[in-house]
């Protein structure tokens, strides 16, 4: 969405706002984009390789999605990691395939299923990057809890 001449960003729907720019700019440690969403909008923080704390703490006290080229499955996979990812408030994290694959074997050498690696609203947590721009399509100006 582009800035008004007041800095806030001139809301449409579907849209995202860039929380590096504007008034928004004060925000940004929280994340870089932000879907406007019901009950409360989404935050997505993109992150490069790593996701490290700096992911896990993006979502705190709002309802964050985490995006990022992640390389190091062990971030994802310890049952700690998982719960906090949820207490946090993470809806979804996108990881690229191969990522998800070795989180995947990961799991399932543990005995449990990546289905099973759910979200408050009872679907996955990690997601492919591939389904990305259709599932932020779906919920944006919409409900959170189609994710």
């Amino acid at each position: 969405m582009e800035l008004g001449a007041d800095g806030w960003p001139d809301w449409q729907i579907p849209g995202h706002a860039l929380m590096n720019s504007g008034k928004l700019r004060d925000l940004r440690a929280l994340g870089d984009i932000l879907v406007p969403c019901a009950p409360t909008n989404l935050v997505i923080s993109v992150k490069t390789e790593s996701a490290r704390e700096r992911l896990l703490y993006s979502a705190n006290s709002i309802e964050g999605i985490g995006f990022g080229f992640f390389t190091q499955p062990d971030e994802f996979v310890t049952r700690r990691r998982i719960q906090l990812f949820k207490r946090m408030g993470f809806s979804a994290i996108y990881m690229p395939d191969a990522t998800l694959d070795q989180v995947r074997d990961t799991l399932l050498r543990r005995r449990e299923d990546l289905a099973n690696v759910q979200n408050i609203y009872g679907t996955q947590l990690y997601r492919p990057h591939s389904i990305f721009t259709d599932d932020i399509l779906r919920v944006v100006g919409r409900s959170a809890f189609d994710l």
